[in-house]
């Protein structure tokens, strides 16, 4: 459940808005003028702002994201309009705003569109996350993502500029013959952040992306530049995606990487997916399998491109209608027999069915799943811990049988109905595949569901899972978000000084757990308890839990 404020002045249009995201259990609040708005701003906070360009009042909804941006920076945006206004489009770009739709457009692309921003923040498990992080650079940079802050900038300003050009692309207001220039001349920089990257070339590259990103809100091109690997009629597939909706940021940040580095789309079935949702050749046929059943679930809605060697689906199961979880339909062919097995494997997905010719992962517990059902505006300690102490419990009894995992998020934490949470699966198969591509050219640096010691250690200890266990508490009690962006990495190297000083704000909340977890979630491992019962006790002396 999200906090969204719809700000809208067409009252039809803003009561069919607010029915429809209750009805996917949002929690709404409505405003028609940017007055009013920044009003509801000032009260409370929200995880999400959808507004229309053209609101009542001198103030246009654009104008009042700024606005609301000051006072909130970390909400999420859509914007909508109606009507071809050249300016908003470059005007919401340039504010990072998330996504831009255009009416008239069906309810359906607005959910998916909702949900698809909201799911920003958060890690989803593999396949399921569509992406999730940007390509990186060789192991011996790997630790220095952690905790540089250039290295930190130089994502951010890439991810920003990506996002302007996505925005812009996605409103219509770059042409696809633009898009296809600004792109290739993105080719050239990510080409040289991914070949010769290192820390000497960090702020040239960050100038790079800056010029690149001003050059896209002025949507015009300094230089003409075509592409000796992309094709026209590979980038107008890719722009026609954006503008579905089948891309996504993230996605385009992984482009390039994709494209070139031909071993990189082999590394996991995630990557094989993403390549094909990116440069897939086109079909007009349709998608065959919409509507299947498979094993007793229901193929209902699909989450990528139809002309995609790979779909992934949203499944109803028959017995249970109301119950939505992930199919991923690959195709099955010899050369990809080994990632299969490896997502199998990892307990990420299982194996429903092969029919006509293609695998049928299911991704279960998705819809159950804790980080699905977490309140947005977070819990209170005692609250927090009242519902994860059943999977602190649960993982101690792995650790009495030997087991240990090391990489789990809140997407494998299910929160049924009445009842206890529970992790749904329990492996070091996401730990050690982590570890392997932390040592690997073009791997994912932006790894946060693993253990800090993934960095330098092959295999996850009990004390691993104490470091996870402690994040995920923080979490929940922050409405699974991060109230700074750079939290994600400094809670996974406290224990230094100026990762303490970043969490320092954050402990009055955290209040009176903060000691027991700045321990379980310390860096070193031989800082946290010496076992996990040891930390329930200490988490149960401090909050007065009696079990």
């Amino acid at each position: 459940m999200a906090k969204i404020l719809v700000v809208e002045d067409d009252l039809l249009f803003r009561q069919t808005l607010e029915t429809l995201l209750e009805q996917y259990h949002h929690s709404i609040q409505t405003a028609e003028s940017a007055d009013e708005a920044l009003a509801r701003v000032k009260a409370q906070n929200f995880d999400l702002l959808l507004t229309d360009v053209r609101i009542a009042g001198e103030v246009d909804g654009v104008e009042t994201l700024g606005k609301i941006r000051k006072l909130q920076p970390q909400i999420r945006s859509i914007i909508m309009t109606g009507y071809s206004d050249v300016d908003a489009p470059v005007r919401a770009a340039g504010l990072q705003a998330d996504d831009y739709l255009l009416k008239p457009f069906k309810l359906q692309v607005l959910i998916q569109s909702v949900q698809t921003v909201l799911s920003l923040e958060a890690r989803q498990p593999k396949i399921l996350s569509l992406l999730t992080a940007a390509p990186g650079q060789a192991a011996n940079r790997a630790l220095r993502w952690f905790y540089d802050a250039h290295l930190h900038q130089l994502e951010d300003h890439r991810e920003q500029a990506m996002r302007q050009f996505y925005l812009l692309v996605r409103s219509k207001r770059l042409s696809a013959a633009n898009a296809l220039v600004f792109f290739s001349l993105w080719e050239e920089i990510e080409l040289d952040f991914l070949k010769h990257g290192s820390p000497p070339r960090w702020a040239q590259l960050v100038h790079d992306y800056n010029r690149w990103g001003k050059q896209l809100l002025e949507l015009q091109p300094a230089v003409q530049r075509t592409s000796n690997a992309i094709t026209t009629k590979a980038f107008e597939l890719l722009y026609a995606r954006v503008q579905s909706g089948v891309l996504q940021v993230q996605h385009l940040l992984k482009a390039i990487l994709l494209l070139h580095f031909p071993e990189a789309r082999k590394q996991s079935v995630e990557d094989f997916c993403t390549f094909n949702w990116l440069w897939g050749e086109g079909s007009d046929q349709g998608d065959p399998f919409l509507g299947i059943s498979v094993k007793g679930y229901k193929l209902v809605r699909q989450h990528s491109g139809g002309n995609s060697a790979v779909r992934l689906y949203e499944a109803e199961a028959e017995t249970l209608p109301h119950e939505g979880d992930r199919v991923l339909c690959l195709p099955a062919a010899p050369e990809f027999e080994a990632m299969l097995q490896s997502e199998v494997n990892s307990q990420r997905a299982r194996l429903l069915q092969t029919i006509h010719e293609h695998h049928f992962l299911f991704y279960s517990s998705f819809a159950m799943s804790l980080r699905a059902k977490l309140p947005a505006e977070g819990m209170t300690p005692g609250a927090a811990w009242s519902l994860l102490r059943s999977v602190f419990v649960q993982v101690a009894e792995f650790h009495r049988e030997g087991k240990a995992s090391g990489s789990f998020s809140l997407r494998d934490i299910d929160w049924p109905p009445n009842a206890h949470c529970y992790l749904s699966s329990f492996s070091d198969a996401g730990y050690r595949d982590a570890h392997l591509q932390l040592q690997k050219s073009h791997s994912q640096l932006s790894e946060f569901s693993s253990a800090p010691e993934v960095l330098y250690q092959a295999t996850p200890t009990p004390a691993s899972d104490q470091a996870v266990l402690g994040r995920l508490l923080f979490e929940v009690i922050f409405g699974g978000k991060y109230p700074d962006y750079s939290l994600r990495a400094h809670i996974r190297m406290l224990g230094k000084p100026e990762s303490n000083r970043a969490f320092a704000p954050y402990t009055e909340r955290l209040k009176p757990i903060a000691l027991v977890f700045y321990k379980m979630a310390h860096a070193e491992p031989d800082q946290r308890y010496p076992d996990l019962a040891h930390a329930i006790e200490a988490m149960d002396v401090a909050l007065s839990w009696a079990p």
